[in-house]
């Protein structure tokens, strides 16, 4: 079942556990404001240091920083994630990540200009496409148990007021009514969406690609 907007709970379930979907081998990768490829590992590792010592080329470039929040989110959900015992079928792979890590890369580049209004005919204001889905990707990863995956804005988002709808694959800690979940990231996409952009959204679309296990109260994560 699809949801049609912000007010429906629907969303498309898996029959069972799935991977979420990796782009092809050979598609673009994410690039800086200055068009240089995001070395997504760098960036990883620049995490892991805690951000010191600090890299302006980084700190210093919007789609640098868009890849480190997402990023840092990924690895806070994965600590809990990966707390599930070592010998669980069901437990969190590379896989799983890696798909996430896809996700990230290829979004975080610029994208269609997404213009904004303003009073002064003489000024011209404009959002990135890029910028737009790490909006969308914040707002959804916002919920509790949550990790966006693919984020999409299907229509012509250069032309004001066009129709737009957005399209969002998400990983959940299986605990909460998946429809409930769902309908949680439609409406913090959707409050986001209205506070920072003049897009006219039709429809919020939620696919639950991946449910991993909630790991045991108490338990040790894996290192």
């Amino acid at each position: 079942m699809t949801g049609t907007g912000p007010g429906d709970p629907g969303e498309r379930l898996p029959a069972g556990p799935a991977e979420p979907v990796l782009p092809p081998a050979d598609a673009d990768p994410a690039h800086d404001a200055e068009g240089a490829p995001l070395d997504m590992a760098a960036l990883a590792d620049y995490l892991d240091s805690g951000r010191s010592p600090r890299i302006a080329a980084y700190e210093d470039d919007p789609e640098a920083r868009n890849a480190l929040r997402a990023l840092e989110h990924m690895r806070d959900l994965g600590r809990e994630l990966v707390q599930v015992e070592a010998d669980e079928a069901d437990a969190p792979g590379d896989d799983f990540f890696r798909g996430v890590l896809s996700h990230i890369s290829r979004e975080s580049r610029a994208g269609r200009d997404i213009p904004l209004s303003h009073p002064d005919p003489s000024v011209s204001l404009a959002l990135t496409e890029g910028a737009v889905r790490t909006l969308v990707r914040q707002a959804g990863d916002e919920v509790p148990g949550v990790l966006i995956g693919r984020c999409t804005l299907d229509g012509d988002v250069t032309v004001p007021g066009a129709p737009v709808r957005v399209a969002l694959t998400m990983s959940v800690v299986w605990g909460d009514p998946l429809p409930e979940l769902a309908q949680r990231v439609r409406e913090r996409v959707n409050a986001a969406l209205l506070r920072h952009t003049e897009l006219r959204v039709e429809g919020i679309d939620v696919t639950v690609v991946d449910v991993q296990p909630r790991p045991a109260p108490g338990g040790e994560a894996r290192r």
